[in-house]
């Protein structure tokens, strides 16, 4: 298990009162090379904005930010591969989830492939669920429109069962170029409206974080 403290100082190595200036962003269509330095998601609806960056272990953070680009320090999520949350912080929760099953095992993504596991939950170090059935599975490609990008995306389903024994299910559009979701559809997302996650613009980061 890679405990949530471990995993936090590695995150706080990424904050800091950080500030996109202008400059730093760019209204150009990300890239698998730009997701090094990372994007910025917009849905300016809501509003949100949300910078999400590969890490070279393949991991991908996600920072939520404000209206002036500065991280929020209490929102930040860590997926596997861009898809299996195994990491988030809240308002005073680090919460861990920790698979039987390495995720890695589903890649690389096909239609038809499925990834079963049993979770372990973990806050701020102490066991709070154990065996939580998780099911991913993958449908058909098809073609998502963001703003003036346009990607090829797998229909990503999961499958699990919340605290309160409630089944949930959720849908992702995953783009296998960037790593990251792009849509999603189900209760309980990040930056949702009306049980949609969206976005409206991506933006380029042209350099990382600077502390």
């Amino acid at each position: 298990m890679q405990s949530s403290g471990v995993i936090s100082k590695t995150i706080l190595g990424l904050l800091g009162s950080v500030l996109f200036g202008g400059a730093a962003v760019a209204q150009v269509c990300p890239t698998a090379d730009t997701m090094k330095t990372g994007m910025v998601l917009i849905n300016s609806s809501i509003p949100v904005r949300l910078f999400v960056r590969l890490e070279e272990d393949g991991q991908v953070t996600e920072l939520h930010l404000n209206e002036r680009y500065v991280v929020v320090r209490d929102q930040i999520h860590v997926h596997e591969k861009g898809l299996f949350l195994s990491y988030e912080r809240g308002a005073h929760i680090n919460r861990t989830y920790v698979p039987d099953t390495p995720f890695a095992e589903f890649f690389p993504l096909e239609v038809g492939k499925i990834w079963t596991a049993s979770i372990d939950v973990f806050e701020n170090e102490d066991l709070v669920r154990r065996d939580v059935p998780y099911k991913f599975s993958v449908g058909e490609p098809d073609r998502l429109q963001v703003g003036s990008c346009a990607y090829d995306v797998l229909d990503v389903t999961l499958e699990t069962v919340s605290a309160e024994g409630e089944d949930i299910v959720t849908k992702y559009a995953y783009s296998p170029e960037l790593g990251t979701i792009l849509r999603g559809e189900g209760k309980h997302l990040w930056t949702s409206e009306n049980d949609v996650m969206r976005f409206d613009e991506l933006r380029v980061v042209r350099n990382k974080l600077v502390q």
